[in-house]
């Protein structure tokens, strides 16, 4: 009787593990006013992207100079601080933003598992145009724990780009159009498209199971839009797939089941394909069914 009782509580604590989620950052803890140095440099930094942006200067958001990736106290998911990102484009058909982790001082080059997905609540003020939002990965194969150092090798690929504007690279990927709320964003790596962006061993796959959250990506719906643009991000953290839970909100339940009914038939990426054969159809419903009720 002890040994089934070992043996149950064994596969309990392989279940718990399984479903564990690693918060990379709350920006909780850091000095209000902090720019460009926690998880996100800030916007003209990157080489790739810095020419599109309106200014380089220190952030001085009552002085229009937006170029910013700050510690704020304005919003927040939850806690009192949030990071908020803010930028303005020059005139150009081509312009999209870069955010990257690159070695910033606070969380950068966070190592992350390709086999979870990347989490991340956003709020976008309503004078805000809308964009898209990619997720940008780096293969570097690292062994350095969830939110540790994972390393600058090896190439870059977009998650959840379904393609990409002109030849600058812009991706195109989740629409965000919702204001003046809190959202959440979710990358499943291994079922969304992926688009190769930077580096010779780059090809629009993925051949090992870590990496690194290199960048996020933000591309004007409409390219005359300059600006300003002002998001506030919070607690980004990978989650572990639970079988069944389209929503990601740690249940399957009700809600997941009427995903999968309304999306029935459909083809190609779709938060309710749950196993990621591209379309939605009976073996996604069995597995909402199958697992219906876990973690509620």
């Amino acid at each position: 009787m002890m040994k089934r009782y070992v043996i149950a509580l064994s596969a309990l604590l392989s279940v718990s593990s399984a479903l564990a989620q690693c918060l990379i950052s709350d920006f909780e803890g850091f000095n209000l006013g902090l720019n460009g140095a926690v998880l996100f440099r800030q916007p003209s930094f990157s080489g790739s992207t810095g020419s599109f942006m309106a200014f380089t200067g220190v952030c001085n958001i009552p002085n229009g100079v937006y170029n910013c990736s700050v510690i704020s106290d304005e919003q927040a998911f939850n806690g009192t601080q949030s990071l908020k990102v803010a930028w303005q484009f020059v005139e150009n058909p081509n312009a999209w933003l870069r955010l990257t982790t690159f070695n910033v001082t606070n969380r950068g080059n966070p190592e992350i598992n390709f086999d979870h997905k990347v989490r991340l609540r956003l709020y976008v003020p309503s004078d805000t145009p809308d964009f898209y939002l990619t997720l940008g990965v780096r293969e570097t194969g690292s062994s350095a724990g969830c939110g540790g150092n994972g390393g600058t090798a090896n190439g870059i690929e977009w998650i959840g780009a379904t393609g990409e504007r002109a030849t600058q690279a812009a991706p195109i990927g989740k629409l965000i159009n919702q204001k003046d709320q809190w959202i959440t964003v979710s990358f499943n790596i291994r079922c969304e498209p992926i688009l190769r962006f930077a580096g010779a061993t780059a090809n629009g796959e993925l051949q090992g199971s870590t990496g690194t959250l290199e960048q996020l990506a933000f591309t004007p719906v409409d390219p005359a839009q300059l600006g300003p643009y002002i998001v506030y991000i919070d607690n980004v953290e990978t989650i572990a797939i639970q079988p069944g839970d389209v929503d990601d909100n740690g249940c399957v339940d009700d809600a997941d089941l009427l995903q999968v009914l309304f999306a029935f038939g459909s083809e190609g990426y779709n938060p309710a394909d749950v196993n990621c054969d591209q379309v939605v159809d009976d073996a996604d419903l069995l597995i909402v069914l199958f697992n219906f009720g876990t973690g509620c």
